[in-house]
């Protein structure tokens, strides 16, 4: 599967934001964020295949 080109600027601007903290804190929250979003992009992605 593709990205947009929206997409992979916003991969892009993560990564860069990532490679430049050095605070183990806003890691930290980071990481607990995208852990999150990443679940539930798999629960939206196993409704819409069930629901098919």
């Amino acid at each position: 599967m593709q990205l947009s080109l929206s997409q992979k600027f916003e991969v892009e601007s993560l990564k860069r934001l990532i490679d430049t903290t050095d605070n183990v804190q806003e890691l930290r929250s980071l990481a607990r964020e995208l852990a999150d979003l990443y679940m539930r992009q798999r629960a939206a992605t196993a409704w819409v295949i069930t629901e098919q």
